[in-house]
């Protein structure tokens, strides 16, 4: 039986040129490459519980098995299946509750500071709401949760723009559903957001701080 709880986690195989695009415009298809394939092993690894269950959904379904030999035989594993990112969260949310889940929490890889200590703040919220959201300070959202399927959140968003959080909480009013919001996060999708984020990791000083030691030493080789 699958777990109550799920974490959803949205992988890309780190290609050269098909991550961080807009990042690699400024610092390289490789470098931007580099740093994508460390901020899914943050993630990863600052996401493991035994409060909730993870299954990556990656793309290329071509790359299975490279991306099962990078992170571990420790998670599930399912293909991203849809014509854009609004289709693939839609149906890896009715793929999951189809297998019986009662909550579940799906994120990207553009945060690598979302910890599980926002991901179970996120499962708790879901108690008294139909629908969580982490909004990004872009205008998108990085984290989505739902405590039901309710397929017509996606439906008339214009993804990869700015109008995604704000169009979505429209799409929840005008449906009645219950949501909450969590606090403010950045994505890191260009040069700005990652001076931003090195900032901030010069700040940290909690038990994960070691895990963001290999990618300091790769921002601190960034201009």
């Amino acid at each position: 039986m699958i777990s109550k709880n799920i974490l959803i986690i949205f992988v890309k195989h780190p290609q050269p040129g098909l991550v961080k695009t807009r990042l690699a415009k400024d610092i390289g298809k490789r470098r931007a490459a580099s740093l994508y394939k460390g901020f899914v092993d943050i993630i990863v690894k600052r996401n493991i519980s035994s409060r909730f269950k993870i299954i990556i959904f990656y793309t290329p379904s071509n790359r299975e098995n490279e991306i099962r030999r990078w992170l571990g035989e420790k998670f599930e594993y399912q293909a991203q299946d849809g014509k854009d990112l609004g289709e693939r969260i839609l149906n890896a949310f009715a793929f999951v509750f189809a297998q019986g889940a009662k909550k579940i929490i799906i994120i990207g890889t553009d945060s690598p500071l979302v910890g599980k200590n926002v991901v179970i703040k996120a499962f708790t919220s879901l108690e008294n709401a139909e629908c969580v959201i982490g909004p990004s300070y872009d205008g998108g959202y990085y984290l989505l949760g739902l405590s039901r399927f309710c397929k017509g959140i996606f439906t008339g968003i214009d993804w990869g723009t700015d109008r995604v959080l704000q169009q979505t909480v429209k799409v929840l009013e005008d449906l009645s559903i219950k949501y909450s919001l969590g606090d403010a996060d950045f994505d890191i999708d260009r040069l700005g957001d990652l001076k931003l984020f090195r900032a901030s990791l010069r700040h940290r000083k909690d038990k994960d701080f070691i895990l963001f030691a290999p990618i300091m030493a790769k921002l601190d080789r960034i201009k």
